[in-house]
């Protein structure tokens, strides 16, 4: 079928400097049958030929290009970027004389127009260009060429960005759909787990992964790999709050810890243990009260060798001012969080009753506290108080991942009853219960209910870990471990 092309020649220049040559011509044409319907979606032959002086002029230029068109028919090239056949596009003498532009599609001569003064007045920036709606005017600053199929109304609007600042620019658009990307601009990815969003050189909208902690280069808990400031630093020589009311001018020790000097009859130290020759241990017992109700939960009181605990793991959901603790979260939301949360083990109503909740220790470290009014969250050397209680000698005292410290303590503090078996050694004679209640790694997988128990301290030898103890089914002794802090453990309150 014999057919023909309704051009609409989009002269604009996409790049030059002054007193230099343009580097191509956007070219655009809508391609119809010879009964008017749009070629869509055809391939399509051009070959583009500039005559020098007129239309049978010498040619200067000659290139050619293979393209399909749109569903509505558009084509879409620039003349400069073919496949050259004759000359060269930047040696074109454009200052020297009328160039001609003549079209060929395939072997149809589509015509040759002379090229009017475009390339110039665009060339210099300064001269303004529009079609008109109707009519087929092309109007070139107070010049107006009648151009058949010229139009507007004649070809499709491409919707796209028309800005070619814009890393996102689309050549082919001839309506603005405010769609324009600007490179290192600001923009939201819609991500909450990332900060200072922009546009990257990949024309995405993305920003940092957010990484919470200590972001003061003077603390000494400070994280170099922070970037989100959590209000987590501490400072040597700093005030603060060890919540201990037996003791005074607490402040930031050189162990990175918040401690206070001894301030009355109601504390002591441990004798002999050198590793807590500066621990201030509150031996003010429980004053002969065997319960205490705190957030709804009744938890039984049990007094060893002076101390006061709780009988029962932690259960509460909340901070001692209300706040509520975060829950429910993914494994990798778990594994990734540096804010305080809990678990309960198989999501489990009964397991909660029973066992308490799995508490990461950013909730142990929280200043809002996870104990009543007047208690704590034990440290490393209350519990080496407690062991020293009942019995384990000192230099067992500071042993670390071994079930060799001391000899029968673990059974003395584990419950006779939920164990699996040989449960060994176990006979709570001292009351204090203790339950196996699993854990909550730090990837977020969670395992060892009935089997083992773990116990957070609220003490931290590196910046990473934490102490904590284990009991467990098959040994009837105490184990003392330093682990990562996003790991899920249960919690004992000791009384201030």
């Amino acid at each position: 079928m014999k057919t023909y092309l309704i051009l609409f020649i989009h002269l604009l220049i996409t790049s030059f400097l002054l007193a230099q040559s343009p580097q191509g011509i956007p070219y655009q044409a809508i391609m119809r049958n010879a009964d008017g319907s749009v070629m869509a979606s055809s391939a399509v032959n051009l070959t583009f030929i500039i005559h020098d002086i007129s239309a049978t002029g010498t040619v200067v230029y000659q290139e050619s290009h293979a393209i399909t068109s749109n569903a509505q028919g558009l084509v879409s090239c620039v003349v400069g970027n073919g496949v050259v056949s004759q000359g060269n596009f930047s040696s074109i003498p454009w200052g020297s004389g009328a160039k001609f532009l003549h079209v060929m599609m395939g072997t149809t001569d589509l015509g040759t127009q002379q090229m009017l003064s475009v390339p110039y007045t665009l060339y210099t920036n300064e001269v303004p260009m529009r079609v008109s709606q109707i009519g087929d005017s092309l109007i070139i600053g107070n010049d107006v060429t009648i151009v058949p199929g010229i139009s507007a109304a004649n070809y499709p609007s491409v919707l796209g960005c028309t800005d070619n600042a814009a890393c996102n620019y689309n050549i082919a658009a001839t309506q603005s759909d405010n769609s324009c990307l600007y490179q290192n601009a600001t923009c939201d990815d819609a991500n909450a787990t990332t900060f200072g969003d922009v546009i990257n050189a990949s024309c995405v909208c993305e920003g940092s992964p957010i990484v919470n902690g200590c972001t003061n280069p003077l603390a000494c808990n400070y994280d170099a790999a922070a970037n989100v400031d959590n209000g987590s630093c501490l400072v040597q020589g700093n005030s603060c709050n060890d919540n201990n009311a037996n003791t005074i001018n607490d402040m930031i020790n050189a162990s990175c810890q918040c401690a206070g000097t001894l301030s009355n009859t109601g504390a002591t130290l441990l004798p002999g243990n050198a590793t807590c020759s500066t621990q201030v241990i509150s031996v003010t017992g429980c004053g002969g009260q065997t319960s205490l109700t705190y957030d709804g939960i009744s938890y039984d009181l049990v007094q060893i060798g002076g101390q006061c605990w709780f009988a029962d793991n932690l259960a509460t959901d909340q901070y001692r001012n209300g706040d509520l603790i975060a829950s429910s979260l993914t494994n990798t939301n778990w594994s990734n969080t540096s804010s305080g949360a809990y678990h309960i083990y198989a999501n489990s109503l009964s397991n909660d009753a029973l066992y308490g909740k799995l508490y990461n220790w950013f909730a142990v470290a929280d200043t809002r506290g996870l104990c009543p009014t007047g208690w704590h969250v034990p440290t490393d050397c209350e519990w080496m108080y407690l062991e020293n209680a009942l019995g384990i000698n000192v230099n067992d005292q500071v042993l670390f991942d071994t079930w060799i410290r001391g000899t029968d303590q673990g059974g003395r503090l584990k419950s006779t009853a939920l164990w699996d078996a040989p449960n060994l050694g176990a006979n709570n004679n001292t009351g204090f219960s203790a339950l196996p209640g699993g854990y909550r790694w730090t990837n977020g997988t969670s395992g060892f209910l009935n089997s083992l128990g773990y116990w957070w301290t609220s003490t931290t030898p590196t910046s990473a870990n934490a102490w904590y103890r284990v009991l467990g089914a098959n040994y009837a002794t105490v184990n003392r471990i330093s682990g990562g802090k996003r790991a899920g453990f249960s919690i004992r309150c000791v009384k201030d």
